[in-house]
């Protein structure tokens, strides 16, 4: 068991992962949408990718902070110069970092290619607003029946007979919608 194999390959895995849990999270509604209709992928919520994201990412950069010393000499070696002096600013430093540059100014000034990237994930999550359905305001079903009926003008005298009718179990008027709509086995879209 070598931990230096160890530290290479979990950083590999932990990458992949990442990749992977970057472009769900890339294509997935916003959260408002996302909560209101219990959105899933594979079995997970929103909430759980972006966990699993986050972890992925911590144990990613612990694993970077491993790699690079186990190759410290390496890193130091790429920023030598021909004389086998360590210069920070060399040759090839100065394009990665130039790149690096490029692209986060690219995207605080919304400049092609990486405005197009933006507006590509707008896309893809406007057109998944729209399949899953917007709430009728943010966080809707963490209201209570009382809360939920007054921001969207519904008679509350109303509604325990019209939960009844519709075989939705409530037990009080304080329950918030997702707790009615996880209580029924349905979305907070679905109990609406």
């Amino acid at each position: 068991m070598k931990l230096r194999k160890i530290t290479s390959l979990t950083m590999l895995v932990s990458f992949v992962l990442l990749v992977l849990t970057s472009v769900i999270l890339y294509i997935e509604p916003q959260g408002r949408v996302a909560y209101w209709s219990d959105w899933r992928l594979w079995g997970l919520s929103k909430p759980q990718w972006g966990n699993l994201h986050l972890n992925l990412g911590a144990l990613f950069l612990l694993a970077g902070i491993f790699h690079l010393v186990y190759n410290w000499k390496a890193v130091t070696a790429y920023l030598k110069d021909k004389a086998k002096q360590l210069r920070i600013f060399t040759l090839n430093f100065n394009l990665a970092l130039a790149v690096t540059l490029f692209v986060a100014a690219g995207t605080l000034l919304n400049i092609p290619p990486m405005s197009t990237l933006v507006s590509i994930g707008e896309g893809i999550t406007d057109r998944a607003n729209r399949k899953y359905g917007e709430p009728p305001y943010g966080h809707a079903e963490l209201s209570s029946i009382k809360m939920f009926a007054r921001k969207t003008d519904l008679d509350l005298a109303k509604i325990p007979a019209l939960l009844k009718k519709a075989n939705i179990l409530v037990k009080n008027d304080n329950q918030t919608i997702l707790q009615i709509a996880k209580a029924n086995g349905i979305t907070p879209k679905a109990l609406y």
